[in-house]
């Protein structure tokens, strides 16, 4: 998920004063959309980091799988394939909790 971000000082913490007027930590009052700058929250980005691990995985593997057909090796080519679905397992959990974090955040969102 993303957030807004102070501009001057990187704050992601502010204090509001008035509709549409917010107060940052560094003294900036932020009264305007470009006064800030979108953010990324952590566990978002290591959640994209976990998922760019398994793609990049599942292309090595679907090589490795292409390679051992080619040289008729059937053990390494087994081998391969249940690591590729246990691959591909995993994206898809990480896929699913992050959709369920997701329509957490929105109805959140919506609450308030």
């Amino acid at each position: 998920m993303k957030n807004l971000i102070c501009k001057n000082c990187g704050n992601a913490e502010f204090k509001v004063l008035a509709v549409g007027e917010t107060l940052c930590k560094c003294g900036r009052r932020l009264t305007m959309l470009s006064d800030y700058r979108w953010g990324n929250t952590t566990k978002w980005t290591e959640l994209q980091k976990r998922r760019a691990e398994i793609i990049s995985k599942i292309s090595l593997l679907k090589r490795e799988i292409d390679k051992c057909l080619d040289e008729r090796d059937e053990e390494g080519f087994m081998k391969r394939t249940l690591e590729l679905k246990l691959c591909e397992h995993f994206l898809g959990r990480e896929l699913q909790v992050s959709e369920h974090q997701l329509m957490e955040a929105i109805k959140e969102n919506l609450r308030h």
